[in-house]
């Protein structure tokens, strides 16, 4: 817990330390708005920043949301010439963005703010991002998440050290969470220092405001040390929270690919509900997609990977299971698979197939690991002229000495779902004989048949064209 007796300065350098918040910082960016925790943060970093060899640039984005948000603008930039500090603005159109985007003007805001701040660090070449946020703010937000249904995650409030919202490869920091809103307002009064006042802090339309003004001063009638028992609780989640991100952290893909990740499906049943979000949006930052998940979503989650087959969406990230695996896609490699008009197979020979040829040969193709898998079709099996064609849903098969259904087939060959659209059908007269796709190729053929040999290939490289330097 903060030591009261010493000085916000003292308070926020030893908070500092213990978090290492400022390691290898050269310049960090702060967060001005013109309220007092901002400016406080302002002068107390300045302060640090002189005594532990950093530079400190202040960053304030103008939201357009109120009338005098010209003159915070104006004020910051005259406080920071009169510190001596660089300054950076911006500002943007938030009810418009809000609009376009279809989010509420809350997050729209803060959306643009840390898009500007992003851009400020950049820059300025700084790795981190530093707000004024105090304790005060630390039990507003953990009481805002469980009001909201957070799970551990967001009991936890709010941390030292976060990825920066968007460019997670910034860091955001929070040096003055040790405290509290009033120890802010005498920082700046002993530094002789004004601030603006924020008008529509005391509205209640915003469920923080309310929490701030109504719901925490009954919780301190009930409990006058209620602030401090939230944040006991909030360090008791952020350490259980660790085993958390350890276990989603272990939790590793058996393969990757351009806009897909595949686990095995063990490996996600085995994690609690909030790793496997954690585990999501790792993956989606992989894939360059955005995660938009709810508790109903994550049940569906834990009900697909229970039954083992299925799909849940989350805004720009899909997960489906099939076949004891569980795919997370960006929904890029997710179009339709092209039309493949049905046509005979020339054997020997090429026949196209869409983007791809089918190979048949009457030999078994060389051995090579790197070229796609063969399908040994008996000679005795093609009845009538062979067919290409797209692979229906009631194909059979006569198979292992049994006329099965080929989604049954692919199932037992462990063919995941998510590769059926595109497998090819080579079919006789009734029945489907063999089914290719690029890294699949069933049929009932062994080394005692006699047999025709079929493969999907990506077409032939053309030629480059013959150039004929005249003389």
């Amino acid at each position: 817990m903060p030591d009261d007796t010493l000085s916000p300065l003292e308070r926020v350098r030893r908070f500092a330390e213990r978090e290492q918040l400022f390691r290898s910082a050269g310049k960090v960016v702060v967060a001005v708005s013109g309220g007092a925790d901002s400016v406080a943060a302002l002068l107390l970093l300045r302060d640090l920043g002189e005594a532990h060899g950093f530079e400190v640039v202040a960053a304030h984005f103008d939201h357009h949301l109120r009338h005098e948000s010209a003159d915070d603008r104006d004020f910051v930039s005259d406080l920071c010439e009169r510190l001596d500090v660089p300054c950076m603005t911006g500002e943007g159109d938030v009810p418009l963005a809000a609009e376009e985007m279809r989010m509420g003007i809350e997050e729209a805001a803060r959306k643009l703010r840390y898009q500007f701040l992003a851009f400020a660090a950049e820059r300025q070449g700084s790795g981190a991002v530093a707000t004024g946020h105090t304790a005060d703010d630390h039990v507003e937000t953990v009481l805002h998440h469980i009001v909201r249904g957070s799970g551990v995650r967001g009991i936890r409030g709010m941390l030292p050290v976060a990825p920066l919202p968007g460019m997670p490869s910034l860091r955001l920091i929070r040096p003055l969470l040790p405290l509290a809103r009033a120890d802010t307002v005498a920082v700046c009064n002993g530094a002789g220092v004004d601030y603006r006042e924020d008008a529509t802090n005391a509205e209640l339309h915003a469920t923080r405001n309310r929490l701030r003004h109504t719901v925490l001063p009954q919780l301190r009638e009930e409990n006058p040390s209620v602030d401090a028992a939230i944040r006991g609780l909030a360090e008791s989640a952020r350490e259980l929270f660790r085993s958390v991100e350890r276990s989603a952290a272990l939790a590793q893909p058996r393969d990757r690919a351009p806009g897909s990740v595949v686990f095995e499906l063990e490996t996600l049943r085995a994690l609690g509900s909030e790793a496997r979000l954690l585990l999501l949006e790792r993956e989606a930052a992989f894939l360059r997609a955005e995660v938009d998940a709810n508790r109903t979503r994550l049940r569906n989650l834990d009900e697909v990977l229970s039954s083992g087959a299925g799909r849940v969406v989350f805004g720009g990230l899909t997960v489906e299971a099939s076949v004891g695996l569980a795919r997370l896609s960006s929904g890029l490699d997710d179009e339709d698979a092209p039309e493949i008009p049905e046509q005979f197979v020339n054997i020997p020979g090429i026949t196209r197939a869409g983007e791809r040829v089918l190979q048949a040969a009457t030999e078994p193709f060389p051995d090579d690991t790197a070229a796609p898998p063969a399908a040994a079709v008996p000679a005795d099996r093609i009845e009538g002229a062979l067919r290409l064609r797209a692979l229906a849903p009631r194909d059979r098969m006569q198979f292992r000495g049994y006329r099965r259904k080929v989604s049954g087939i692919l199932k037992s060959a462990r063919v995941p779902a998510w590769e059926r659209g595109g497998l090819i059908a080579l079919a006789g007269r009734e029945n489907v004989v063999a089914v290719l796709g690029a890294s699949v190729a069933i049929a009932d053929g062994g080394d005692e048949d006699d047999c025709y040999y079929f493969r999907i290939a990506p077409p032939p490289q053309a030629a480059p064209p013959l150039r004929v330097d005249g003389g």
